[in-house]
């Protein structure tokens, strides 16, 4: 598709808008020159038969009638006059007709049509004097003037209409001088050059542009930025569970007897298991900071939701010889249902896997009101060794392990995505984080607040 530059479209917008109001100008002119009762003309015969009347000398009466001998050229003259007295045409102008411009000799204008031309005259008479002064112009002088009025109009109009494109095109060329300036800058950049454009002298116009790609640079920034901390700390983290893994099977090898195998390749399992773990909060991880094509808030019962996720987590529980209990009434928030499912996942898993063996594990779902709001509170509860108060803060950070409580290479040794990965979701729900102390006061707990929660149906 042929797209015009924006110069080009400016100028030519420009000179359409002074050549229509130039035409509309030269519309009135024209008319009101054609017009015969529009007071120009008779204005001008008015101001001409004055002039005349006042430079006649005294003594007109004694001379005798001028003879009227037709010259060659007179009929484009602009003005025809006579002066009259006692009856006598004394003085008159080469162009003049030989019978009087209005033989009523009355005091005014008057339209005559004198051999076959329409005249516009105006008669003047000094009284005291017996001097009469007639003025007149006929069609053919009128239209010869104002065909050369109109020439030089529209050749001075084509001169200015020139002269006023070439004035626009050069403003509006220095004008875009700073777009070009930073065109050229961006074609010099690096591809990962994301610094804010500066633009001096740039028309206010085209600021907020510049300002909103500059806000739009700081984003792209802050999102390649932040996954390259991802992507130097998924490394990190995925390099001790392999190097696990390939000392593990390693040990499989090289084992002597069956028991020594079994124990490596139970060691090795558990290993995958963990970096299957691992693979698979790191996907949801990137996934939720992408936000590409973010899913609508829709209503959800996260009671059922809870039942399904503890579900799942049953045949986990029992190998540790869990309690698990769960306590819930009907709730339906706002929210998104697999990002609700990998919320619910991460929250038992981390307590069931720090409960340890024999431990308990509580799960609720109830309506709360929280500092006067009304809202659903999802509660995950455990008896393991809890946070110490001073690392609850720090719970919630990416690849945060509480130490002492992480162990490289065990099964149920924590990544440190999974909280990161529920306070990810919350943000995204408009939910709130509660750290707090878990069951009978020992322990850990998560309780997660969904505010303005619409009532069950009855």
């Amino acid at each position: 598709m042929r797209t015009r530059s924006l110069r080009w479209r400016l100028t030519w917008v420009l000179l359409k808008a002074v050549m229509v109001a130039w035409l509309v100008w030269m519309g009135c002119q024209v008319w009101q020159q054609r017009s015969e009762r529009t007071g120009l003309w008779d204005a001008s015969l008015r101001v001409i038969s004055e002039q005349i009347l006042g430079s006649m000398p005294d003594g007109l009466e004694r001379l005798p009638a001028a003879p009227h001998t037709p010259q060659p050229g007179t009929r484009d003259w602009k003005m025809s006059f006579q002066v009259w007295v006692g009856g006598r045409n004394v003085v008159h102008s080469a162009a003049a007709p030989a019978e009087a411009l209005k033989p009523d000799f009355r005091d005014g204008f008057a339209t005559r049509v004198i051999d076959g031309e329409r005249w516009r005259v105006y008669s003047l008479t000094d009284a005291r004097r017996g001097i009469t002064v007639q003025v007149g112009r006929s069609k053919y002088q009128i239209v010869s003037e104002m065909r050369g009025w109109i020439a030089w109009s529209m050749l001075a109009a084509a001169l200015i209409f020139v002269l006023f494109g070439i004035a626009v095109w050069g403003v509006i060329g220095r004008s875009l001088r700073p777009l070009t300036a930073l065109r050229n800058t961006l074609l010099q950049r690096k591809p990962l050059d994301l610094t804010p454009l500066a633009a001096p002298g740039l028309p206010s116009e085209f600021r907020p542009l510049v300002d909103a790609f500059n806000a739009q640079l700081e984003r792209v920034d802050s999102a390649v930025q932040h996954e390259r901390r991802f992507i130097a700390d998924a490394a990190h983290e995925l390099r001790t569970p392999l190097a696990v893994l390939t000392a593990h099977a390693d040990l499989a090898l090289r084992a002597d007897t069956i028991e020594e195998k079994d124990a490596a390749l139970r060691r090795l399992s558990a290993g995958v298991q963990r970096s299957a773990r691992l693979s698979e909060q790191l996907l949801d991880l990137a996934r939720l900071d992408a936000g590409v094509d973010a899913p609508p808030l829709l209503p959800v019962s996260l009671s059922e939701l809870v039942v399904l996720v503890v579900r799942d987590f049953e045949t986990l529980a029992r190998d540790r010889r869990q309690r698990v209990t769960l306590q819930s009434e009907p709730c339906t928030i706002l929210g998104d249902v697999d990002q609700l499912g990998i919320l619910l996942r991460n929250l038992i898993d981390n307590a069931v896997r720090y409960a340890g063996m024999d431990g308990q594990v509580s799960v609720s779902c109830l309506h709360a009101v929280r500092d006067g709001v009304a809202g659903v509170e999802l509660r995950v509860a455990d008896n393991g060794p809890g946070v110490p108060e001073a690392d609850r803060n720090r719970i919630f950070d990416r690849f945060f392990r509480v130490p002492g409580q992480s162990t490289p290479g065990r099964a149920d040794s924590g990544s440190g995505i999974g909280l990161s990965l529920v306070a990810r979701i919350a943000q995204i729900h408009d939910a709130r984080l509660h750290p707090c102390d878990g069951i009978d006061g020992g322990g850990f707990c998560i309780a997660v607040f969904f505010p303005c929660a619409p009532e069950p149906a009855a």
